[in-house]
């Protein structure tokens, strides 16, 4: 299966990458076997992740539950999140398989999911921080808000059934709000973001990457 390993080096001297996306197929999954999706319903996103991070194409693999209806970022603790795209984001933290989450309704009609955002209050995995703006999302994020593409809403995490086991993000991308089908080709596509959009708004937050 494909694999793909970025690094912050490019964006961090204010340069902006794109990476072609390469012909995919689909793994089966139930939820997505029936679905086609409309052609460029999706957008070119912002890559969801500030720093290093690891993925690949984990979509449909088995999980205990069901099929993994997305792609894990493995990426350091308290890494900050962006938003793909411009939208609206809805934060919950009732899920004890996903933990702290946060969904952000694209203009486009795409909904993504943000799954496993961090609840530490400490650097050890302590789970003591809860899902909370300045914990598991950026700090004066309110529930409902619109936000720009490319703008912090949230950080890296391990919480949910994730607890201790690695921090990353678990990402989805539903287009037209439907069923999810898999980021992969999308994230490879991503713009990584540089000095025009992303990087003062994180240091005028206080949110560089630990």
């Amino acid at each position: 299966m494909l694999s793909h390993r970025t690094t912050s080096r490019g964006f961090l001297a204010g340069a902006i990458a794109l990476v072609g996306a390469a012909a995919f197929v689909l793994p089966a999954h139930k939820a997505a076997a029936s679905h086609r999706q409309a052609p460029g319903s999706v957008p070119q996103l912002i890559f969801p992740v500030v720093g290093a991070v690891s993925f690949r194409d984990d979509f449909g693999e088995p999980r205990a539950r069901w099929p993994h209806p997305g792609n894990d970022l493995v990426a350091a603790k308290r890494s900050v999140v962006l938003a793909v795209e411009r939208g609206s984001v809805r934060t919950f933290t009732r899920s004890a398989s996903a933990g702290c989450m946060l969904y952000l309704y694209g203009d486009s009609g795409t909904m993504y999911e943000y799954i496993h955002l961090n609840n530490d209050s400490g650097p050890g995995n302590d789970n003591q921080g809860g899902c909370s703006a300045g914990v598991a999302w950026a700090a004066g994020l309110k529930d409902g808000q619109r936000v720009e593409a490319g703008q912090p809403i949230a950080f890296v995490g391990d919480s949910g059934d994730a607890n201790g086991g690695g921090a990353h993000l678990h990402f989805e991308v539903h287009p037209g709000g439907g069923v999810a089908v898999t980021p992969y080709p999308y994230l490879l596509a991503a713009r990584r973001i540089g000095d025009p959009v992303a990087l003062p708004r994180i240091a005028s937050l206080g949110l560089a990457p630990r």
